[in-house]
């Protein structure tokens, strides 16, 4: 018959009280019975011997105490140090052959192009692979992700300070509370993306004993099939005329036509459709708007001083566009229900759909696996679709903490996106409808600088 070896118990400090004072009770006449340690590990599931152990190892570290003398509950529990249950895993095992705080400095004077790989820091200290790894298992060291961000002068970071400091709600600068961010309700996002059928460097599951899947073959990798598409995001909220959640997902459109296939080829017939891409230009774009985004911002529940924001590319149309305001006219009968935006050059940051849309987007709708454009199509429309409006509104709410670290910054881009427990203040009923503004903005002079 095989055994196999009881896996050993981690004696933590709640453990080794709870056995020591389990001891304690049973102590009768100044003894401690026969058959203790046996009754008392039976208990908490742990070996006698342990519980012994622990017994004389606390017994020891009690001032006075002497062995073979008459035991006294009370006093036990009075005199018994605080440290005696203290568990320090860290501190068991060998020493360490490298002393971890002068690796540490030393990895700090390293220039950061060296140590991208484990390897290669390892070789740059002069130290085995291993002991990196070590360290890093240990949280003494991080993996960090260097993004590529735009290069901005003077003029490109006073325009993205002025921007985040207009969007601070100005019946908040005198109050005797915090002062807070606009909730952007009347704000609606545009942009452009560029998605791809596949991509390089998809990972999948497979089993111990399954082949992995057949690569994906292609010409070129920049024949890869890909769609462009014109998103545009509100805030989700609720609407208090239709007493319904309002998504935020006003819509999504793809750039191109449908054609027909001439030859036959191995992968489809004479006659087929296929979509064609078309470049984006000024009067493409404004037909765009005019034909499908301008008809849908009437999903928003609000049909006034609504804001159109956009990034500064060149086929967009100024914000002083006439023809844009002749047709908001015609639509919503009023020139200003609806206003062109350009948002502060070099800012993708300052827009939710490249802040974390696009890419969160993209990562679901690769899991349907689309196998030519115009099925791409319609799992891209089909994931917009269905995309959470809880998610959709914490994007928004990062996009005030990204602001909050813009004026922090001066309106530079060198900064971190704080972590706020969206999630978890999401559960509590505690998240909020907009953040408070950063102490660095009271510096400025608000009350010319907020619209």
């Amino acid at each position: 018959m095989v055994t196999t070896r009881k896996k050993r118990v981690a004696m933590t400090e709640k453990l080794k009280k709870d056995v020591f004072m389990a001891c304690v009770v049973r102590v009768s006449r100044e003894i401690l019975p026969y058959g203790s340690f046996t009754a008392v590990g039976e208990t908490h599931k742990i070996h006698p011997r342990t519980v012994a152990n622990l017994w004389y190892s606390t017994l020891k570290q009690i001032p006075g105490y002497q062995p073979n003398t008459p035991l006294d509950p009370v006093s036990l529990l009075a005199n018994v140090p605080e440290t005696a249950f203290t568990t320090k895993f860290e501190n068991s095992g060998r020493n360490p052959k490298h002393d971890r705080d002068m690796l540490l400095q030393e990895i700090k004077n390293i220039d950061p192009t060296a140590r991208r790989t484990i390897r290669s820091l390892a070789g740059a200290v002069g130290i085995p692979v291993m002991t990196i790894w070590r360290m890093k298992q240990s949280k003494k060291l991080k993996v960090h992700t260097m993004a590529l961000k735009p290069k901005l002068n003077d003029d490109h970071r006073l325009n993205r300070l002025f921007h985040c400091i207009a969007k601070i709600d100005k019946n908040t600068i005198n109050s005797v509370a915090e002062m807070t961010f606009k909730r952007m309700y009347n704000e609606i996002h545009i942009d452009e993306k560029w998605f791809f059928l596949v991509r390089d460097g998809l990972r999948c599951i497979v089993t111990q004993d399954e082949p992995p899947p057949k690569a994906i073959s292609v010409s070129h990798k920049s024949h890869i099939t890909k769609v462009m598409f014109l998103s545009a995001l509100a805030r989700p909220r609720f609407n208090h005329t239709t007493r319904q959640e309002f998504d935020g997902l006003i819509g999504i459109y793809p750039v191109g036509e449908i054609d027909m296939y001439v030859r036959a080829s191995h992968g489809h017939q004479p006659g087929d459709l296929k979509w064609c891409n078309v470049n984006m230009d000024r009067d493409l774009y404004r037909d765009m708007l005019f034909n499908f985004v301008l008809p849908d911002v009437k999903k928003m529940p609000i049909d006034n001083n609504i804001i159109l924001q956009q990034d500064g590319a060149k086929a967009h149309l100024p914000d002083d566009d006439p023809l844009f305001a002749a047709k908001v006219t015609e639509l919503f009968g009023d020139p200003t229900a609806v206003k062109l935006y350009t948002q502060p050059a070099q800012s993708p940051d300052l827009n939710v759909n490249d802040l974390g849309f696009f890419n969160s987007l993209q990562s679901r709708y690769y899991q349907t696996a689309p196998k030519d454009g115009l099925e791409l199509i319609e799992m891209v429309e089909e994931t917009y679709k269905n995309y959470p409006a809880k998610k959709l509104n914490r994007i928004w709410l990062t996009l005030q903490s990204v602001m909050n670290q813009v004026i922090n910054q001066r309106g530079d881009n060198d900064y971190t996106i704080p972590h706020m427990k969206k999630k978890v203040l999401e559960r509590q009923n505690q998240l909020p409808l907009s953040l408070d503004v950063t102490a660095e903005a009271s510096t400025y002079p608000l009350d010319i600088l907020v619209d």
